[in-house]
């Protein structure tokens, strides 16, 4: 069994992901049809909702299971984030709003800030769209979505897939490497995704895999 402390440790690696993974080349897009940019939104959460996932993550040296409690209202960019034990005992749980962190409550040692922004700054990842309107898209004659974000620090976001195949979320730094990596796949139960998929492979390789318990009614 995984003591506290490493198991804080082992969060802390994953869940920061400040590592690049394997690079993937960037899909360049000039602005496509006006009437087809929303579909670039589609993957997120347009209203105030809440889901609860069990998280299960493989690094090396062994496995283990929490469950994460997310709670957005997107008009806000307000975001609240709880990682609590299988039992039920809460470990961590803070808010985002803006660019602001409010820490309720953290159990050590997942009371660092920077294990704060880490996982605030995944959460934001996945649910919430860049603050910047696509640099390009493209909808592809089967339906899929390519979209592409440039970020102020020389950073971008890309996202492919529809709800009926899946999505991919990519971050890539201002050197193109990817430096965040997720995979959204259905049923989508009121537009939350059933399975998602984080993966890393610096500074140590680690699969994160997300099973959706119960969504927002």
């Amino acid at each position: 069994m995984i003591r506290r402390k490493s198991l804080g440790i082992c969060l802390l690696g994953f869940l920061i992901l400040s590592a690049g993974c394997v690079s993937i080349s960037k899909t360049t897009l000039s602005p496509g049809s006006p009437e087809d940019l929303p579909r670039c939104y589609t993957i997120f959460p347009a209203e105030p909702w809440e889901s609860v996932y069990k998280l299960e993550a493989t690094l090396r040296g062994g496995s283990f299971s929490l469950l994460g409690v997310t709670k957005g209202e997107p008009s806000e960019r307000r975001l609240q984030s709880l990682l609590l034990t299988p039992e039920g005992f809460i470990l961590f749980d803070a808010e985002l709003r803006e660019n602001e962190i409010d820490v309720r409550k953290a159990v050590a040692p997942f009371d660092s800030l920077a294990f704060a922004k880490g996982l605030m700054e995944n959460v934001s990842f996945l649910s919430l769209p860049p603050r910047v309107k696509p640099t390009g898209w493209e909808k592809k004659t089967d339906g899929t979505m390519i979209c592409n974000w440039e970020g102020p620090d020389d950073s971008d976001t890309e996202i492919k897939g529809s709800m009926e195949s899946g999505w991919r979320i990519l971050r890539r730094d201002k050197y193109r490497e990817v430096i965040k990596e997720a995979v959204l796949n259905g049923p989508f139960v009121n537009g939350v995704a059933s399975h998602v998929e984080l993966r890393a492979s610096e500074p140590a390789p680690y699969t994160l895999r997300m099973t959706l318990v119960q969504p927002s009614p």
